[in-house]
């Protein structure tokens, strides 16, 4: 078919078989050979000139075709392969929506913009085990996660803040909570699941105070969480970007880390994928991600982040 194009293009065979890196006589052989199997003449040549018949006319035209179509497969099967063309489905919930699924997301389509993203909202510990079953091709998840079939990056740290109900007594003061001064508090905190720290930290952080936390109520998702405190039912320890949630009868305050492991005194996200079934596509985003998380600490930049007091929205 691309000896055929060139002939008619060039209209010479000497040409042609220039353009195509053969020598002439087997693209003349090809040509040849090419019309007895239609049985069809499609040039008319002499020692001079070289011209198309009606038939070959009309079979050039459609190989023109085909041949286009056959190089836009071909380079929609490489950009798949590598990872730029395809689906993508993005498991998320609490906190990193507010600000690291829409960065993480721009970040990518800015240079992948022909992947198929579907968004798939459930609650953390629920993608640990749609990760392992193949629903979902990512995560966005609170490090460490220990699951054997579970790969992780991180992608984004940022400090933990303390969520009280708007009544609390130490909202009387301004400044960071020290883990200490929420001793007499109830808490509020996340479901214990399986692969994840988060539970165990809060008791970390609470005998390295000198007590064992008295938990009130469990909630799988941030929002939970932060609601149940808005009800006036406990305090909890939370990522800062839980403050964008901007709930009416909840207030922010520091999380005082001073003497406090950096590990327990601030909170990791980090996308997380298969180990054996990665594809191309999710190769890419995590690699976009990678290198977006390393531009931000080059220039000293980070996500939004709280902590700061916060008045309780209309």
């Amino acid at each position: 078919m691309q000896y055929l194009v060139a002939v008619a293009e060039e209209l010479s065979f000497s040409r042609a078989a220039l353009r195509c890196n053969v020598s002439q006589p087997p693209l003349s052989r090809a040509i040849q050979d090419l019309e007895r199997e239609i049985d069809a003449r499609l040039f008319v040549r002499d020692k001079h000139s070289v011209a198309l018949t009606p038939a070959g006319r009309s079979l050039v035209d459609d190989v023109s075709l085909i041949l286009r179509q056959l190089g836009e497969s071909v380079n929609r099967a490489r950009q798949t392969a590598q990872g730029l063309r395809g689906s993508l489905s993005i498991g998320f919930g609490g906190s990193a929506v507010f600000a690291l699924l829409p960065a993480l997301v721009r970040g990518f389509r800015e240079k992948v913009s022909d992947v198929e993203i579907r968004f798939c909202p459930m609650p953390v510990p629920y993608q640990i085990e749609a990760l392992r079953n193949r629903e979902i091709d990512v995560g966005i998840l609170r490090l460490p996660v220990h699951d054997e079939v579970v790969e992780t990056r991180l992608v984004h740290r940022e400090p933990l803040i303390v969520a009280l109900p708007s009544h609390h007594p130490q909202l009387a003061q301004s400044g960071a909570l020290s883990v200490g001064e929420l001793a007499s508090s109830r808490f509020v905190t996340y479901l214990p699941s399986r692969g994840f720290n988060y539970h165990a930290d809060l008791h970390a952080l609470c005998r390295l105070a000198g007590f064992d936390p008295d938990i009130a109520h469990e909630a799988p998702t941030t929002e939970a969480v932060v609601g149940i405190v808005a009800c006036g039912e406990g305090v909890a320890i939370v990522p800062a970007s839980a403050e964008r949630l901007r709930m009416r009868g909840v207030s922010f305050r520091p999380l005082d880390v001073r003497g406090i492991p950096e590990h327990l005194g601030s909170v990791s996200f980090g996308l997380a994928w298969h180990r054996q079934y990665a594809s191309s596509t999710t190769n890419e985003f995590v690699a976009q991600a990678a290198l977006a998380s390393l531009e931000e600490k080059q220039v000293g930049v980070d996500f939004p982040a709280g902590g700061s007091d916060q008045t309780p929205a209309d």
